[in-house]
């Protein structure tokens, strides 16, 4: 586990679900203030008094993946959460809440209203830009959370009293310096090596197979000379394209489409915007007057504040606040607006320039809105003919007579394998859900009609199976005779690289070794432990052997070329002593790793004191909706 504390620090899901726990714990105990009458059972029921219900996941759930698609800069799925372990994850930090309440409940553990206020009162999120709390950002959140003053209190008081629990019970714990260096010394170590490739390619002493020799590899080998299953089939695909010839479009309903869409052909005016914002309406009025005066806007902000204007950079209208956005994009480009009221405080707002938006004309989008009316009516008479088809099916008709009488495309397949490719190997160019449809239909009557992928219809029918065969000896004889040449060199190249280790075990030198067989000797850079240097040609499983060695020793590797021979030639030692940041950064992380086992042991502990009942096909029901 502690090998691999540096490395996973490294990992961007482990940043990204770390920033995420942070924020779901930030909301421990919101949840209950928000619950209202339930119709389904509860994900968790703990002791007497806590339950945490589909709407308490539901709106964790949301909240989370807002949060992580901030911090990845991609839109994150529910299902996407859901695979990197966030949604058990919150379930199981409802659980461990749970199971704080009813701990601290036995145990009598009280807050008092005063602490939790008082809490709230020193909250930097509270707080205004002189560092006072300011209750019109406390109401502003509020309004945005949906609770009262009271539930938020509440709230508060039911983390403090956790709080209590876990610093009673993680405090005192400290990564011991003697393990820290331990760890140090064994992670951040650091050795070089001298390496020697035999490539495979070079070796042309590995003999030529006899017949006997590729029968017998040939049998060793079956496996790898099976053909597929192919099948024959009756193919018949339908498309919206396939009835645009059908479809006429006027001038007028082209126009009636842009106007009903022109929102789409638009691109919003841009602003490059600055601004400050102040508690107190003589400050605001000063800078205002300063910059009517002649100033620029942040000699006007820094004369009044001592501070800088902050800068928006370039927003559209609705990335402002809406008490503010309408005032501000009617200001002219350098200009500077009066004091702005929000819940934030008196904004000054400096346009530095403007980007005007942007209307495509009718007569730029007239030959994409036709295509896209016209392709909208002929999926609308490829649906009429489908249902011909399928009457037609249902009637005993011969999928052959149908397509015919319905004059849709047919195409007879003589084989198939599941890739899409024929006996020859050639791509047959058929869409990847049609290739699946004719492998999912058995043998005989047509399959249903099926919607693919791409808006088109496809029925399938299988009309023979060839199954999986080896291939014989004759058919891939000279495959056979290029697999088993390569495995020929691969052995003689690994004998040679043996025997240079046998030889240099007495003493030697690698390097005189390589001229000796007109090679070029490599030199690895400074390599951890289980990471190597793969540009140079060590992978981690060579750096393993390595670090084994001592100095001088030799080794044997596999390289995408051919074996290595790797002679260790230094050992750089970790020095705790002259990077006392890394060991300050390593001593958090060991912590944070002790606390959490002991954490974990706690909870563990709890839950063979205080009934748990839970439910976690209630939440998975929620990430596998299709809304989702």
């Amino acid at each position: 586990m502690l090998t691999s504390i540096r490395k996973h620090s490294r990992s961007w899901v482990v940043k990204a679900l770390f920033a995420l726990l942070i924020a779901a714990f930030a909301v421990w105990g919101i949840g209950d203030v928000f619950r209202g009458t339930q119709t389904s059972d509860p994900i968790l029921k703990i002791g007497k008094n806590f339950e945490y219900t589909q709407a308490d996941f539901d709106r964790e759930l949301k909240l989370s993946l807002q949060r992580l698609s901030q911090i990845q800069g991609v839109q994150i799925t529910p299902a996407m959460f859901a695979a990197f372990g966030g949604a058990q994850r919150l379930v199981d930090q409802a659980e461990s809440k749970g199971l704080l309440q009813a701990y601290g409940e036995k145990l009598g553990i009280d807050v008092p209203q005063a602490a939790a206020i008082q809490t709230i009162q020193a909250d930097p999120d509270f707080a205004n830009q002189t560092g006072q709390f300011d209750r019109s950002r406390f109401e502003y959140v509020l309004r945005q959370l949906g609770q009262s003053e009271a539930q938020y209190v509440e709230t508060i008081r039911a983390q403090l009293r956790a709080n209590q629990i876990l610093v009673a019970l993680m405090g005192a714990i400290q990564a011991p310096e003697p393990l820290v260096r331990s760890v140090y010394q064994y992670t951040q170590e650091q050795r070089t090596a001298e390496l020697l490739t035999i490539p495979t390619a070079t070796i042309t002493d590995s003999g030529t197979p006899d017949d006997a020799a590729l029968k017998k590899w040939h049998d060793d080998h079956a496996d790898s000379y099976k053909a597929p299953e192919y099948r024959a089939a009756i193919l018949v695909q339908m498309t919206p394209a396939d009835f645009v010839q059908d479809v006429t479009v006027s001038d007028d309903e082209i126009a009636q489409e842009y106007e009903s869409r022109k929102a789409e052909f638009s691109t919003p005016e841009i602003r490059d915007v600055e601004q400050v914002v102040v508690q107190d309406q003589a400050v605001a009025d000063k800078i205002v007057a300063a910059v009517k005066g002649g100033k620029s806007f942040a000699d006007a902000v820094k004369e009044a504040t001592s501070g800088d204007p902050v800068a928006l950079g370039q927003v559209t209208k609705e990335k402002l606040p809406a008490d503010i956005a309408d005032k501000v994009f009617a200001l002219a480009a350098d200009g500077v607006s009066d004091p702005l009221k929000s819940p934030f405080g008196l904004h000054v707002v400096h346009v530095q320039s403007i980007i005007p938006g942007t209307t495509k004309t009718l007569e730029d989008m007239k030959g994409e809105l036709r295509n896209t009316l016209a392709l909208g009516r002929a999926a609308d008479a490829m649906e009429t003919v489908r249902e011909q088809l399928q009457d037609e099916l249902a009637g005993g008709a011969s999928l052959q007579d149908a397509a015919t009488k319905l004059q849709l495309r047919l195409q007879t397949i003589a084989g198939i394998d599941a890739t899409g490719k024929d006996t020859a190997g050639t791509d047959l160019g058929i869409a990847a859900d049609a290739v699946n449809l004719i492998f999912s239909t058995e043998p005989g009557d047509p399959s249903d009609i099926a919607a693919l992928g791409d808006g088109s219809y496809a029925v399938a029918q299988v009309t023979g199976i060839t199954e999986p065969a080896v291939k014989s000896l004759d058919q891939v004889k000279d495959q056979v005779t290029l697999d088993w040449i390569a495995a020929k060199q691969t052995e003689v190249a690994s004998a040679k690289a043996k025997a240079i280790v046998d030889k240099l075990k007495a003493g030697g030198d690698l390097g005189a070794e390589a001229t000796a067989v007109g090679l070029t000797l490599g030199v690895s850079k400074p390599f951890f432990r289980g990471e190597g240097d793969p540009e140079n040609g060590v992978n981690p499983q060579l750096a393993q052997a390595l670090f084994k060695l001592k100095p001088g020793e030799l080794t044997i590797g596999e390289g995408p070329d051919g074996p290595i021979v790797a002679r260790l030639t230094g050992i750089t030692p970790a020095s705790p002593e002259t990077h006392a940041d890394e060991v300050k950064q390593l001593t958090e992380r060991v912590a944070q790793s002790l606390a959490g086992d002991v954490q974990q042991q706690f909870f563990d502990a709890l839950k063979s004191e205080i009934p748990v009942e839970r439910n976690d096909a209630q939440w998975q029901s929620l990430i596998d909706r299709p809304d989702q």
